[in-house]
């Protein structure tokens, strides 16, 4: 049976209705892991991140921003890119995640550290799971650190860190 589209959405209004208001959720999807030189194990997504979007490729992150205007749920992947995609398959790119997935917005995973600390900035709290990925972990502490630096000039670094609003949904 094919989970569909509405279902998905749902399940992410489910989520974003348990956190608190002006909060984020950030749930980054799985790597590829390289096995021995050219060969890589076999892919499987990160459960929590499969649930609430179904999609299936490597190195995605999604953003759940519950109650803001523009944009409750970002999706960044990796973009289109025809030479890959020979290789590896296809892939939906940002434009194809938006229509494929009905998410409000998605941007190319190269600009994350770009627009994730702006996403961050003036929010009360921080939902995600920390300690399965180390290096994404440093990532997330470095954009609050990044945040914190610029308190001084009026930026706001979010107070708390939560990790069980996943177990919920």
């Amino acid at each position: 049976m094919k989970i569909t589209k509405a279902e998905f959405t749902r399940r992410r209004k489910k989520l974003m209705s348990m956190m608190d208001k002006n909060s984020i959720a950030i749930i980054p999807g799985a790597r590829e892991v390289t096995r021995s030189r050219d060969t890589e194990y076999p892919f499987r997504q990160n459960s929590d991140l499969f649930y609430l979007t179904g999609f299936e490729e490597p190195e995605a992150v999604l953003v759940l921003l519950p109650g803001r205007r523009q944009g409750q749920v970002i999706l960044f992947c990796r973009e289109r890119d025809p030479d890959m995609e020979l290789w590896n398959g296809y892939r939906l790119g940002p434009e194809g995640a938006i229509a494929y997935l009905g998410l409000d917005d998605a941007f190319p995973i190269d600009d994350l550290d770009e627009i994730l600390p702006g996403l961050i900035e003036g929010t009360n709290r921080i939902y995600y799971s920390m300690g399965h990925d180390d290096h994404f972990d440093q990532r997330v502490m470095g954009w609050v650190n990044q945040i914190r630096r610029l308190a001084r000039s009026g930026a706001a670094p979010p107070a708390d860190f939560t990790d069980n609003c996943f177990s919920a949904a």
